[in-house]
């Protein structure tokens, strides 16, 4: 019986595509590197069509596999019209090959991260013919961890054009090929060039500007970060359908009288001793959402529909002041677990609007209430998700010393105001 094999479509490499936002060269230029990551920009293109255009073609070569040759008939206006031929035809090769390549490298990274636990190592691979950069050959054959920081700066492609790709290795394998895993990345490499045999002695330095990672960079920077400012939420009238201005019980059942099964019980582990790491509050943080890895980010559709980026970057201090932790800040690094239980998983979320500095944004407010083992409440969590783009949040749990429950709930009440977009079952 004869066996047919379909191709799959490389799906994350498909979805990074997608995700990329047309812009011009001015625009691109000023964004830092991992911005670029979801821009896409054509050096000599000013017309935003055009370059809408290019970005579709590389789309539906990425999508269904298809050659250089097939690219340049899906843009042979734009080719005519810039005169990218004879001796400029190399611009389309380098826009086409660079940009594909990127797109799988991308996707490819989220399939590493996936079996990182059974294959924890990867190598990067350097093509070998006269193409082929020196600073590019001088790192082909190292081996590093998955979560080493050499990925940060060598996860390929490294430059315009760039063939290098990465492997993945398990301890088995690692062991039986007689490698060697590195631990510190090397000021110079001895290389060999394969077409002339002469030995030269490298830095091993990407490209100018591919000094980064596209598939870590790929929703860095998305993330929300902390509002410095404090909010004053606006009085709105509750809304709980669409078209339906009902209010008081109907819309919003008193939280005093709420059913034990929407309070969420908490373990003895989701509140965090004191004396950790900051980094240990922020992997804590993580791992409530299955990010084992600071330098991963994934995204949490919040209530089921509304998109939020989740990575280390909720608690990076403002880069104006110096790369740094936040977490601690007014003691919440107990209780980022708690934060994180919030945002998986709310009792409510209203859509709302909210004072700041003066300026009204729009905000959702997301809630939910914590008990101890007991059942009694003893703390809440209240998630303010500001204009898609910053966040505030208030979390505690104090079931001895702390607010008393009536203060609490009236405290939570007033966060319920504006649409209801979600509210448990």
């Amino acid at each position: 019986m004869p066996v047919t094999v379909e191709p799959l479509a490389p799906t994350e490499a498909i979805k990074f595509w997608k995700g990329k936002a047309p812009v011009s060269v001015k625009d691109f230029e000023a964004m830092d590197a991992a911005a670029r990551t979801r821009a896409f920009a054509v050096s000599g293109l000013a017309k935003m069509d055009q370059v809408g255009s290019v970005q579709a073609a590389i789309g539906k070569a990425t999508e269904n596999g298809e050659t250089l040759r097939d690219f340049k008939s899906h843009i042979g206006d734009i080719i005519e019209q810039q005169g990218w031929t004879g001796k400029k035809a190399w611009r389309i090769e380098n826009l086409f090959r660079t940009n594909v390549q990127s797109a799988y490298m991308a996707g490819r990274h989220q399939q590493m991260k996936r079996v990182a636990k059974s294959r924890p190592y990867w190598m990067l691979v350097a093509v070998h013919d006269r193409r082929t950069r020196q600073t590019h050959l001088a790192v082909d054959g190292l081996v590093y961890p998955h979560d080493h920081p050499f990925w940060q700066t060598w996860y390929p492609p490294n430059g315009f054009a760039c063939r290098c790709v990465v492997v993945t290795l398990s301890e088995r394998q690692v062991k039986a090929r007689g490698l060697t895993v590195q631990t510190d990345i090397p000021d110079t490499i001895r290389v060999v060039d394969p077409a002339t045999g002469m030995e030269s002695f490298v830095t091993p330095i990407p490209d100018k500007g591919w000094a980064t990672n596209v598939g870590e960079d790929w929703l860095s920077g998305l993330t929300p970060s902390e509002l410095a400012e404090d909010l004053t939420d606006l009085p709105n009238r509750p809304l709980c359908r669409t078209g339906d201005h009902a209010t008081g019980p109907i819309c919003k059942p008193p939280l005093k009288s709420l059913d034990p099964r929407h309070v969420k019980r908490i373990g003895k582990n989701d509140i965090l001793p004191k004396g950790l790491k900051d980094e240990e509050y922020v992997r804590a943080f993580l791992n409530e959402f299955g990010v084992n890895n600071l330098h991963q980010s994934i995204v949490h559709k919040l209530a089921g529909s509304v998109p939020v980026v989740i990575s280390k970057d909720f608690f990076i201090r403002d880069k104006g002041k110096g790369v740094g932790w936040k977490v601690k800040k007014e003691g919440r690094e107990q209780y980022v677990k708690l934060l994180a239980k919030t945002i998986l998983d709310p009792f409510e979320v209203w859509e709302t609007t909210v004072n700041i500095k003066g300026r009204v944004r729009p905000c959702l407010n997301v809630l939910r209430l914590f008990a101890n083992t007991n059942g009694k409440i003893g703390g809440y969590g209240v998630f303010h998700f500001i204009g898609g783009r910053q966040w505030l949040a208030a979390t505690t749990f104090t079931p001895k010393l702390g607010m008393p429950e009536k203060d609490l709930l009236k405290y939570l009440e007033g966060k319920r105001n504006g649409r209801l977009l979600f509210r448990e079952s």
